[in-house]
């Protein structure tokens, strides 16, 4: 399929420069990373490779027209706690070996807050998008610094300590920052980490959000964060994992989370939240189904003051 255009934001024109010409030649070589990311020589900083989002599938061709379809969706909560898909935000927005406009977007975006946070993060430089006659399919730039690999599942301490680390910047990011969303962390032999993976962030405010949907933000958050704490130690094939790994960011709302919490949450809180979204919702019924549950409680608790309660 012909690119018609290929269009750079933010990025410095020798970055650009590069970027353009990955997307240009048919004939290319990257550092395949996952299934759409490769990496270049950075043309401007030693020290670091130029790491592209949405490059392409397994280094090749975006297929543009078609679309991932494994997941997850990106629900919003109204101000009554409501559960909506939030289409645009979710996995499969993306064609497959691209990015969606809001990925790329939020990527750069949230990496340029991190950073004005003081939180150790991969530099996201740029984003842009790649168009033929019929598509558009967006990518971010990041400065990947070298040596630095994926924080991968594991029977050590360090795993288990990410997900605690991750699940505490989650919870402090919310209550003072206004952004709720969930990331990973890549370390290097010296055991420095940083953060990336930031699309799936989004912003709370008490003027759209209520005590409700604060809670169930946060709780989908931490749901799938939890889920990747248990999945990915399958896919490892971690023989010894600790029985209670689901629960460990659950760990920075309630110290004593064990995996009975994880599976509360999962099928006593979010599960009828969403059942009760499809029928005839009520915000009285929602607060039961939060009160019923140790994390939802915990989480009622944690919501700053600013946002509105809700009493029915």
């Amino acid at each position: 399929m012909d690119i018609r255009s290929i269009n750079v934001h933010h990025a410095s024109p020798a970055i650009a420069k590069r970027v353009t010409a990955w997307f240009e030649r048919p004939s290319r070589v990257g550092v395949l990373d996952g299934g759409r990311s490769i990496h270049l020589p950075h043309p401007e900083k030693r020290g670091y490779s130029l790491k592209i989002k949405g490059a392409g599938h397994l280094g090749g061709e975006i297929k543009f027209g078609t679309y991932p379809d494994k997941g997850p969706t990106a629900p919003r909560f109204d101000f009554d706690g409501r559960m909506m898909v939030d289409v645009a935000s979710g996995h499969d927005n993306a064609f497959v070996g691209g990015a969606s406009f809001q990925q790329a977007a939020t990527e750069y975006r949230m990496a340029r807050e991190f950073a004005g946070l003081g939180i150790d993060v991969v530099a996201c430089v740029g984003f842009g998008s790649v168009s033929t006659d019929t598509h558009v399919s967006w990518f971010s730039i990041h400065e990947w610094p070298i040596g630095y690999l994926d924080l991968s599942a594991d029977e050590t301490d360090n795993y288990r300590l990410a997900n605690l680390e991750v699940g505490q910047l989650m919870l402090n990011l919310a209550q003072h920052h206004g952004k709720v969303g969930y990331f990973w962390v890549a370390k290097n032999a010296a055991g420095h980490k940083v953060a990336f993976d930031l699309h799936p962030f989004t912003a709370v405010d008490p003027l759209n959000c209520s005590q409700l949907s604060w809670v169930m933000q946060l709780a989908f958050t931490y749901s799938v964060r939890c889920q990747a704490c248990e999945v990915f130690p399958a896919l490892e094939r971690v023989k010894n994992p600790d029985p209670d790994i689901a629960a460990f960011p659950l760990r920075a709302l309630l110290p004593s989370a064990t995996r009975d919490d994880y599976l509360d949450l999962r099928h006593n809180l979010m599960k009828p939240a969403k059942q009760l979204s499809r029928g005839e919702f009520s915000s009285t019924a929602l607060l039961k189904i939060i009160s019923s549950t140790r994390i939802g409680r915990v989480l009622l608790d944690h919501c700053p003051t600013e946002y509105a309660r809700y009493a029915g």
